[in-house]
């Protein structure tokens, strides 16, 4: 009984460092745009001087909807181990290891990608364990909207076609000068990029006019934000034109 007796008191004295080690996030939610860098924390209490051998770093990523984290990157005893990284973090993601002295744990991402999004654990093991999660938001703006102008041979009928690629997947809206809605004349599909961006492709079929304007707008309600871009049916009247001249050379003259 009396050598039961100091064990027992050892393991109470190791729960209480335990319990007094605590892992913090000073921010639990990033929100980052497509293909820039980001550097997500969590501290932890050093009590004095850093001993990096024993110390232990994990960070893993987790997708909703998926069953299996992705291990992003692990300090283990102080060194790096990249055995286990997941090869979507390979050569992206890195441990700013000058600040751990200091009790901070950054993990760095460059060149974020969508699939990057989702739910981060950062876990550490130093004189107690303890660990917190933090959440990843990617977005990708529709910034730019790529325009066409296509006219089927022999018909007087036009089609104006609106790209762009961004995240999440956009509504795209048409209208001419006076505001009227014409959506409903317009075909728009999508498809998924390898990166995971909605490449978003609209076309509005419509007769020439030579005094009519039209604007296609991607709206992303998730991200709350709108991008336009005009076309004149002017630059369509000269198109057709040129397109029916050289239609007419080509079977009559020659």
């Amino acid at each position: 009984m009396l050598q039961i007796l100091p064990m027992l008191l050892l393991e109470t004295q190791l729960s209480m460092v335990s319990a007094l080690f605590t892992v913090e996030v000073p921010q639990q939610l990033y929100i980052v745009e497509y293909g820039s860098n980001v550097t997500m924390e969590c501290r932890f209490p050093v009590n004095g001087s850093l001993n990096l051998g024993l110390l232990t770093v994990v960070w893993e990523q987790k997708r909703q909807g998926q069953s299996k984290s992705k291990e992003v990157y692990t300090l283990r005893n102080g060194k790096a181990f990249s055995l286990s990284q997941h090869h979507d973090y390979i050569g992206r993601a890195t441990l700013l290891h000058s600040e751990l002295k200091l009790g901070r744990a950054l993990l760095q991402i460059t060149s974020v990608k969508i699939t990057d999004a989702g739910s981060y654990l950062c876990l550490i093991d130093y004189q107690g364990v303890d660990y917190k999660y933090i959440t990843l938001e990617v977005k990708a703006s529709y910034k730019r909207i790529n325009t066409q102008v296509m006219r089927k041979q022999g018909e007087d009928k036009f089609g104006f076609m609106c790209q762009s690629e961004g995240f999440p997947l956009a509504d795209v809206f048409w209208q001419n000068a006076k505001n009227f809605n014409l959506s409903g004349s317009a075909n728009t599909t999508y498809t998924l990029t390898t990166d995971g961006l909605y490449n978003v492709t609209s076309i509005l079929t419509f007769k020439p006019s030579m005094s009519e304007n039209y604007s296609c707008v991607f709206w992303n309600k998730e991200l709350n934000e709108e991008t336009s871009a005009h076309i004149s049916t002017l630059g369509s009247y000269h198109l057709g034109l040129a397109q029916d001249r050289e239609y007419f050379y080509t079977h009559h003259v020659l």
